[in-house]
């Protein structure tokens, strides 16, 4: 009965120590992932420090006018700029002008084009055809919904555009 207690005790001797040599190279390479991710991590908050600083110096006032005057070319109003409404051309698509003179059409300057949405003229309405176009249902009931989707927004800006990120 010794003999076969002795097999079984070297039996289980070899299963646990096989189990443990397995459980300290798990353990390892664990670390080892640890070790990456940590590295990883730090280099992701040096990337946004960078970028921080980045869009800190990109967006000074005095950088942004200083694009804006050379890339949009765009200049102060001086004196010469201010001129009568009679000297402004009249739209095309709008047929001839509505009472005083009529303004001479520029030689120099191109016909303007017609707008793209130009709005139809509208027949006056009574107030008895509005009351009756107007829904019985209150407004306010669409109001939170419209909050909500403000304040997500609003929240979204404050946070510098970017959502929490969730667990996968």
């Amino acid at each position: 009965m010794s003999r076969g207690l002795s097999i079984i005790a070297l039996l289980l001797l070899a299963v646990v120590s096989f189990g443990l040599y397995q459980l300290s190279y798990e353990v390892q390479r664990l670390e080892e992932e640890l070790i990456e991710l940590n590295r990883a991590l730090s280099q992701e908050r040096e990337t946004i420090g960078v970028l921080q600083a980045e869009w800190s110096y990109l967006s000074r006032p005095d950088y942004l006018q200083d694009k804006a005057q050379r890339l949009l070319e765009m200049r102060s109003t001086t004196a010469k700029d201010i001129v009568a409404i009679e000297a402004l051309p009249w739209r095309q698509d709008r047929g001839p002008a509505v009472g005083g003179p009529q303004p001479a059409p520029a030689v120099t300057a191109p016909a303007l084009p017609p707008m793209a949405a130009a709005p139809a003229p509208v027949a006056p309405v009574s107030s008895m055809q509005v009351a009756a176009q107007i829904p019985n249902k209150p407004v306010a009931a669409e109001a939170p919904a419209f909050d909500a989707e403000v304040a997500a927004v609003l929240g979204a800006m404050q946070r510098g555009g970017k959502e929490p990120r969730r667990a996968q």
